[in-house]
């Protein structure tokens, strides 16, 4: 099933997107970032000075902002020439999210930044520690968004803390915030959590072991989320009463540290995709069927990403960009 292949010199832990000119972007610990072709083939790249954890936000005039380990945030062009860099006070290990009117939230070390467009910075909050959950904005331009000091922030537009929500260990999972503002996130104490808006929470799930990856919501009311060990598995959750819906072990070692780091994909029909460190993609049905199993060489700890014909692309630690035929479909990509 895997059709193209393109080799990086570094893991890739990112999510692969597509640009406004129809490339392929992926980033890599090798510092670069990569626009390829449908088949596998590159058509540009650029040299970020340090390794990059990060998924490119793709704004609507093209441009792309992400963060790198050489400790700045940078913009590309859509045909990915650099644009703006912007330095930053440490590591900027999340990837970035738009508010409404355009301005971007990123961490970095222990802040959380606001910047307008342009990368001029708006405000900058310092944390209790250091920050590895990409933030999520909800519609009114609230942030929320995790840190190693056991906490779950939600951030006004003007940077003040509307509320915090203490957890018992390290969130590094990235917050997803559903259609009624309620927070879905987990953490390094084996927690799924339902957060309100207004900071309440209104239900936790043990799932018994860190939870690391962002939250898939389904469409048919389930949160689907991968966990790490003594009992590595794919579990879904029910959206109203956090409830467990199915679940479905991975394969592996009893230890904590091993697990599921990729976020499962969503696609039209309500199945799923999600990276194992299995050396796989599991395609999954609402149910937790396992409808295919795509064998890849090593773990695959990025998120799948689907292109406009189909195909699914995955970042894999073996420093590869694999395009798998036969996914789901989720329709054309956007012009």
């Amino acid at each position: 099933m895997i059709t193209a292949r393109y080799a990086t010199r570094g893991r890739i832990t990112s999510q692969p997107v597509m640009s406004a000119r129809g490339a392929v972007v992926v980033t890599s610990h090798d510092g670069v970032v990569y626009g390829l072709a449908r088949d596998g083939s590159l058509h540009w790249q650029v040299n970020t000075g340090d390794r990059v954890y990060t998924t490119p936000l793709v704004r609507a005039d093209g441009t792309m902002v992400l963060g790198t380990d050489a400790d700045r945030v940078v913009m590309l062009g859509p045909d990915g020439s650099l644009r703006l860099a912007l330095g930053t006070d440490d590591d900027a290990d999340t990837s970035a999210a738009a508010a409404g009117d355009g301005s971007l939230r990123f961490g970095s070390g222990r802040s959380l930044y606001a910047t307008e467009a342009d990368l001029t910075v708006r405000w900058r909050l310092q944390l209790g520690a250091k920050v590895y959950s990409s933030p999520a904005v909800t519609d009114d331009g609230v942030a929320v968004v995790g840190a190693q000091d056991d906490r779950v922030r939600a951030v006004d537009p003007d940077g003040g803390v509307r509320w915090t929500v203490t957890t018992r260990d390290d969130v590094d999972a990235p917050p997803a915030i559903g259609d009624d503002g309620t927070v879905y996130v987990g953490g390094d104490d084996g927690v799924l959590r339902a957060i309100t808006r207004d900071g309440v929470e209104r239900w936790q799930r043990p799932l018994g072991g860190y939870v690391r990856a962002g939250v898939a919501l389904g469409l048919d009311g389930a949160l689907v989320v991968g966990t790490y060990g003594p009992r590595a598995r794919v579990v879904a959750v029910d959206r109203e009463s956090g409830a467990v819906r199915w679940e479905r072990a991975v394969p592996g070692p009893p230890t904590r540290d091993y697990g599921v780091a990729s976020s499962a994909l969503v696609d039209v029909d309500g199945s799923y995709a999600v990276g194992v460190p299995d050396d796989a993609i599991w395609l999954l049905g609402r149910d937790g069927a396992l409808l295919a199993r795509v064998p890849l060489p090593s773990d695959a700890d990025g998120s799948p990403a689907l292109i406009d014909d189909g195909v699914l692309v995955i970042g894999c630690d073996d420093g590869s960009v694999y395009f798998v035929g036969d996914g789901p479909s989720a329709g054309a990509a956007p012009e």
